[in-house]
């Protein structure tokens, strides 16, 4: 299970585990998160992560996508080691840590 919460409004934690069940519904949280910060920028914290699988990169991506119509700068901080060497051999690396 993922949980977002907002310690600001600008700065966003993600803690748990995304599973493939529930991916709709955290895509739906983050979406109703980006809306919320609409041509601001927002930072979202990975350092509360459990586990990463290619779900959570396609997650990561998705909010890149969503934020961008939203004229929202979106930066994700703290990304796992594991997380970003799974990123670095799909060759996404750079779009994600910017």
């Amino acid at each position: 299970m993922i949980t977002i919460s907002a310690e600001s409004s600008s700065v966003f934690y993600l803690k748990g585990t995304i599973e493939h069940f529930e991916a709709e519904n955290c895509k739906a949280t983050l979406k109703s998160c980006l809306d919320s910060e609409a041509g601001k920028n927002l930072n979202i914290d990975l350092a509360g992560l459990e586990s990463v699988s290619s779900i959570t990169l396609s997650f990561l991506l998705y909010g890149l996508r969503a934020a961008k119509p939203l004229s929202c700068h979106l930066s994700y901080k703290n990304m796992p080691p594991a997380l970003f060497n799974m990123a670095r051999v799909s060759g996404i690396e750079s779009i994600l840590i910017n």
